[in-house]
């Protein structure tokens, strides 16, 4: 019986061990773990504009160029964020705040399948949340097995082990041509799903609450994935006293701005010298 109950302590510690090593492993590995470390380590920070989104956000906007002041934009966005993910990481953000900032930007990728279904919370999101309770399900070689591969490309990938976050952006050089093509007809701008979407309502009564302008955007991406419509701003209603600016900047001509062979990571997602072009582009409309 003593050696039953030994094996039984000594299995148990060597578990608790491989999920302890596997979790420091994801925390100084992965990109979105690092950076939600980051993000909620934040002391009395005074940004001027927080970016939210999901991974077209996190790789697309250059923080260090949104504005004139290069220290004054933070890239809160996060790999397979959703609304709601992004409803908890402002309140997060708000609360720690010295100074509110005095935008958000939220960018959306609209013409992903699902999106505005997704009532998901991002799992590093919710692990890391101060009220979180925990449950067996949230041993780290569980909820975060699905990084496993990912975990691998980032060792063994030069470009991703060059790949570096600043301020919240994050920085790949690595080049995937866009082969794809205009569609015929052109992807629609789905405003009846922006404008009945809970989260982003809840997101426009915070920051009007706190004086904090919110503006939408959609995001480039890969050709096949275009509307026809001009940048705008277009006006997104949810009260008579709640209204949202929207700027579509994944119209048929952003090819003007973006080249199709040199600026894009793959997936419709920007590469380093896409975001700096974008970022520079659309900061006379959102920002000056």
């Amino acid at each position: 019986m003593k050696k039953f109950i030994v094996k039984i302590i000594v299995f148990s510690a060597f578990f608790c061990f491989l999920n302890l090593l596997y979790l420091v492993l994801c925390m100084n590995v992965d990109w979105n773990f690092s950076k939600r470390l980051e993000a909620i380590s934040l002391e009395n920070p005074v940004y001027e504009n927080i970016v939210l989104g999901n991974s077209l956000a996190m790789d697309g906007i250059d923080s260090r160029r949104l504005s004139l002041d290069s220290s004054s934009t933070y890239n809160l966005a996060i790999g397979g964020a959703s609304l709601k993910t992004n409803y908890i990481q402002l309140e997060e953000y708000i609360d720690i705040a010295f100074k509110k900032p005095k935008r958000v930007i939220l960018a959306v990728g609209s013409y992903r399948s699902g999106f505005f279904k997704n009532m998901s919370i991002q799992p590093m999101v919710e692990f890391t949340m101060s009220d979180y309770s925990y449950k067996l399900s949230d041993l780290p070689m569980m909820k975060f097995k699905w990084l496993f591969i990912e975990l691998l490309k980032k060792i063994i990938s030069s470009e991703h082990r060059n790949a570096k976050i600043v301020q919240g952006q994050l920085r790949i050089s690595r080049t995937v041509a866009d082969k794809t093509s205009l569609g015929e007809p052109f992807q629609n701008i789905p405003f009846l799903k922006y404008q009945n979407s809970n989260y982003i309502k809840q997101m426009a009564e915070l920051c009007k609450k706190n004086e904090i302008e919110l503006i939408l955007i959609e995001m480039p991406g890969f050709r096949n994935t275009r509307n026809n419509k001009a940048i705008g701003p277009f006006d997104v209603h949810y009260n008579q006293s709640l209204n949202v600016k929207l700027f579509n900047f994944n119209g048929s001509d952003i090819d003007i701005i973006l080249d199709p062979n040199k600026d894009w990571l793959g997936g419709s997602h920007l590469n380093e010298t896409g975001a700096k072009k974008f970022t520079e582009y659309i900061s006379q409309y959102i920002i000056h």
